[in-house]
């Protein structure tokens, strides 16, 4: 449970502020997932060390993001491995959606801001600091607010939705305390934007324990809140993807989607994923969505397979998916060639054409469809 291995980019960072004679750690998910022996890519590292120090430390040789560091965050690259380097903080004033913050050099001021106590662990070669039994809940799989569940829930809204997230990948139960000031304080989810909504929600849906979760979202009537309208659990037990927009779209077959774009803040490339979905009917043909898609198609043969009750497998069956990315063969310099006259008939003959070979699985070829188009000169 204990065996720590951390990226070589990553401990020299913190080598690197130690010997600067910063007191300095690893802190969040990094540790909680090492400590888990999952794979991951984020770090987190806890400093006393203040922005204008790691500037001086590193912006000679590394490349920097600045956005965060007026809140004591500072970015750095080390050889294509982002490392998120942060002052010790103390919230001063939490509203529900905003705080304002001041640094600290005491490590447990800043574990004390932080949201469950299996993300306020802490680790640098000196050992690991764990203030509030965080390995412990680990082990027991709990998710846990830290302190007063109420408090800390109106200090920022969006933890609602964070709780949801964790307890649907590392808990076994869903802590009473914790959704019951989750639900009390429901109404503070409205002044969310929809990005950081959608960045948590999306978190949550392939979890474990989702369904607990979404059960209890439901029976707390957090989902009128968030969207307006119920879930369908039906959905949710029925569904065989891995796409968390589509996902949503079923968990919420009776909301525009408009709404849920609006809602959500999705870009212009999700809102048209999800009104391709909302086009497919019972007799949809497929080959044109793998045509389009690729691979991703499958998706949306899945989204098919839920919303109408249909078996997926008599789908994938088709041969058509065994033509890795489909590219139809011919372009209008073809059809001219074969001696058409140039005009709108060429474009006429390729659509035709195409239409035949998609009808055919996308195996015909060149040749074939060469013969296809002389085919059609003569009708």
């Amino acid at each position: 449970m204990k065996q720590f291995l951390f990226d070589d980019r990553a401990k020299h960072t913190l080598q690197k502020l130690q010997q600067a004679g910063f007191d300095s750690w690893f802190v969040g998910g990094c540790v909680r997932d090492s400590l888990l022996a999952k794979p991951f890519t984020d770090y987190d590292i806890a400093t006393c060390a203040l922005p204008k120090d790691i500037l001086s430390l590193f912006q000679k040789k590394f490349e920097l993001d600045l956005r965060g560091e007026k809140f004591g965050c500072v970015r750095v690259n080390y050889a294509d491995l982002w490392l998120e380097i942060t002052t010790l903080r103390k919230d001063v004033n939490p509203d529900g959606r905003h705080t304002n913050v001041t640094f600290t050099t005491d490590i447990a001021e800043d574990a004390k801001r932080r949201d469950f106590t299996i993300n306020a662990l802490y680790w640098n070669e000196a050992g690991i600091v764990d203030f509030f039994d965080g390995q412990k809940d680990l082990e027991q799989r709990e998710v846990k607010f830290i302190g007063n569940a109420k408090d800390r829930v109106q200090e920022d809204y969006l933890r609602i939705l964070r709780f949801f997230r964790f307890s649907s990948i590392h808990a076994n139960e869903i802590n009473q305390e914790g959704l019951n000031s989750c639900i009390a304080h429901q109404e503070g989810l409205r002044y969310l934007s929809g990005k950081r909504v959608w960045s948590e929600w999306s978190k949550m849906l392939f979890g474990r324990n989702t369904l607990k979760v979404l059960q209890s979202i439901e029976m707390g009537d957090i989902d009128s809140t968030l969207f307006g309208k119920k879930i369908n659990l039906d959905h949710y037990l029925a569904y065989k993807g891995s796409d968390a927009l589509l996902l949503t779209h079923l968990l919420l077959p009776s909301i525009h989607i408009q709404h849920l774009v609006h809602r959500l803040s999705l870009n212009q490339a999700q809102q048209e994923w999800l009104e391709s979905a909302n086009t497919i009917t019972i007799d949809h043909d497929f080959r044109i969505s793998y045509l389009q898609y690729g691979e991703r198609a499958k998706e949306l043969v899945w989204y098919w397979a839920c919303k109408y009750e249909k078996n997926a497998d008599e789908i994938f069956a088709q041969t058509f998916w065994n033509i890795p990315n489909p590219v139809f063969p011919l372009a209008g310099k073809d059809i001219l060639k074969l001696g058409c006259q140039p005009g709108p008939i060429v474009g006429d003959y390729l659509q035709r054409a195409q239409q035949w070979w998609v009808e055919n699985n996308f195996s015909p070829s060149y040749q074939d469809c060469l013969y296809y188009v002389k085919s059609l000169f003569n009708k």
